[in-house]
């Protein structure tokens, strides 16, 4: 084999967008996947008409990185302002995310189920708020974001005790984290404060490609598709003398002169064995959710007129709805729709190992018995199409600190293997928006080294 300058371990969002960064500055990296097709978690799938994105599925308002990418390769964006339905104590309310007096007036129903309108419950929201609000700066997903530097050894648990939240409000903020995230209690508190100031400082307002995340990660795979090498599975990355000198595949060992190696956080210190052992404890910081999904295609409205998701925040067992064609109807055919159930934690380890028709079978029957008014939920043999998705590594949620102590690793890493950089979303804030930005910075890093000692 020609030796390749830069080897790319990982496919995800990170590993390609640093493989197009890398190819838009004239240098051409081979990009080792493992699985049959590079996209990791942003992958989608095209089903009869229907555009399915299988991991994930929604961009705010600050995903700088993202956005910056669409616009160069050509995808427009689709704004939306989310309304959910929220399962509280038996009966249904609604929310949209303006946040203007009349729109709290309306919703009075509302704020009482959800805890805001008792004393305790009045300060503890306004104390949270006043918070984010304060910290607006910090409470973002761009790339340049400074969450790390209020990131600490508390946890999203620890804070709302402090705070004495009333635990129906406890419910009101964990609740959507919980759905799809996973459990936000025992991960950092700067990371979930910023999923919730995200959401109430930019008006609930977010973003998707018009035929969703999965039509991104494709479109990146054929701007650098020369740089890809799918089915890959790399062994170990070689480090010698203080220097990255190539990567294991296949029984064959690639030379090179830099890696960036983009995998989950929690497969970094298995590859690299060398790692300095401060980047092995920050690593240790590093955690994700397990998810679970399904996509079913129909050829009606599932959900309520007007409603982009129901919410059961009180129900472990009770999957997250989503009506993904009111987000996007250009990823289903005219008259058609796309209805999404989403489920973490626990329960989605549960169901993982079951066979596709039994997990589409409890998942719908759980949102079956507690359906919102107006639905029309399919029953177990009805639709156009079904699709798992299974993720034992879904959302990276870490522990407290691991921000700050991500932040940390590049200046490590440039002191004990100057050519080896680390990219995915644990490296920034997490999200797709701190994989791409992550990914982008790496090859950067990696184009400057090259350069440097070209010289």
């Amino acid at each position: 084999m020609s030796t390749p300058r830069v080897v790319i371990v990982g496919g995800g969002f990170a590993g390609l967008s640093a493989a197009y960064t890398l190819t838009k500055l004239g240098i051409t990296p081979l990009l080792l996947e493992a699985q049959e097709r590079v996209g990791g978690r942003g992958k989608g799938e095209k089903v009869d008409g229907f555009s399915l994105d299988m991991g994930a599925f929604v961009f705010t308002s600050t995903y700088d990185t993202a956005f910056r990418i669409c616009k160069e390769l050509g995808l427009p964006l689709v704004p939306s302002t989310m309304k959910f339905g929220h399962r509280r104590n038996g009966r249904w309310v609604t929310t949209t995310p303006d946040q203007s007096l009349w729109n709290f007036v309306r919703h009075l129903r509302t704020a009482f189920a959800m805890g805001f309108l008792s004393p305790p419950g009045m300060w503890a929201g306004f104390r949270v708020m006043r918070q984010i609000h304060r910290q607006s700066a910090y409470m973002s997903f761009a790339g340049d974001s400074p969450l790390a530097e209020i990131d600490d050894d508390e946890s999203f648990g620890d804070y709302l005790k402090r705070l004495r939240v009333p635990e129906k409000l406890q419910v009101t903020l964990r609740g959507p984290l919980d759905m799809v995230l996973g459990d936000p209690l025992p991960a950092g508190q700067a990371l979930m404060r910023a999923y919730i100031g995200e959401t109430m400082l930019s008006g609930g307002k977010v973003y998707m490609p018009e035929r969703g995340i999965g039509s991104l990660a494709e479109a990146l795979a054929n701007a650098c598709a020369d740089a890809i090498r799918v089915s890959t599975p790399v062994r170990k990355v070689v480090v010698a003398d203080g220097s990255a000198t190539g990567v294991v595949a296949d029984g064959e060992t690639i030379e090179t002169d830099a890696v960036i190696c983009a995998v989950p956080g929690t497969k970094v210190p298995e590859l690299i064995p060398e790692l300095p052992p401060e980047t092995r404890r920050a690593l240790s910081t590093v955690s994700y959710s397990t998810g679970c999904r399904v996509v079913i295609g129909l050829d009606h409205r599932p959900l309520p007129a007007g409603w982009h998701g129901a919410l059961y925040p009180e129900d472990d067992d009770t999957p997250l709805l989503l009506d993904r064609s009111t987000f996007l109807p250009a990823c289903a055919p005219p008259g058609r729709s796309i209805l999404d159930l989403l489920v973490g934690r626990d329960r989605a380890k549960e169901l993982i190992p079951l066979d596709d028709e039994e997990i589409k079978r409890q998942l719908l029957g759980a949102a079956r018995r507690k359906a919102p008014p107006g639905s029309a939920l399919p029953g177990d043999h009805e639709g156009l199409y079904f699709r798992v998705y299974r993720w034992e590594e879904a959302l990276c949620m870490g522990t407290p600190g691991m921000l700050a102590a991500a932040a940390k690793i590049p200046g490590q890493l440039a002191e004990r293997i100057d050519n080896l950089v680390l990219a995915g979303d644990y490296m920034r804030v997490p999200s797709v928006n701190g994989a791409l930005s992550s990914g982008h910075s790496a090859a950067i890093e990696v184009a400057n080294l090259l350069a440097s000692r070209s010289n």
